[in-house]
């Protein structure tokens, strides 16, 4: 928890006030640790979880929701953060988000990705536009896991958030398990200073 915290606050100095999306909130302990200044939509498959989350974070809109779909159709503001805390699969979530939310011009945005697992142990793979890859050797499974992040990760995502610009980067390995997150701009914005890369 502490490092995944770390990793938030250092792109927290770059957010912007506005509404929050956190899928995946479980019992609402990283809301409430630095989401407070946020207005906080928050959704969950587990009910349990949603009824602890309500009890810490006083007027956050809550669902029991499968987070793979948007839950908020009726959100109108654009939210200048969203947290795809997932076990293993944030990307089904994100995508939903980015085609049905509405997206400020400035946005931070945090992922935990448990796909290399799948790679390096059985060659299973979901690629972050959904499309499942079975990995058949040893070789095709090591290239894809020591190169995950920085040769199909980030490419696809700054492809995929055009015409908005990834301007900051941020992220760390714990196991097999990938943390990152970024602050992105649309394109007509200027850039943030001297963000780390």
């Amino acid at each position: 928890m502490y490092r995944k915290l770390k990793l938030r606050r250092t792109l927290l100095r770059f957010s912007e006030p506005g509404p929050a999306y956190v899928p995946f909130i479980g019992d609402g302990d990283i809301a409430a640790e630095l989401y407070g200044g946020f207005s906080i939509f928050g959704a969950d498959l587990d009910s349990q979880r949603i009824q602890a989350a309500r009890e810490r974070l006083a007027g956050a809109t809550l669902r029991v929701w499968d987070c793979n779909a948007w839950p908020f159709p009726r959100a109108t503001e654009p939210f200048t953060l969203a947290d795809f805390d997932a076990y293993s699969e944030p990307y089904a979530s994100f995508r939903s988000f980015w085609e049905q939310a509405p997206h400020a011009e400035k946005m931070v945005l945090f992922f935990t990705d448990g796909h290399r697992q799948g790679i390096v142990r059985s060659g299973s793979w979901t690629r972050p536009d959904g499309k499942k890859v079975r990995l058949e050797t040893t070789n095709e499974r090591r290239a894809i896991f020591n190169k995950y992040f920085g040769r199909y990760i980030l490419p696809w995502f700054k492809e995929y958030v055009e015409p908005y610009e990834v301007k900051v980067v941020t992220k760390y390995l714990r196991g097999m398990q990938l943390y990152w997150g970024a602050v992105i701009e649309h394109g007509d914005r200027e850039s943030v200073q001297n963000g780390r890369q």
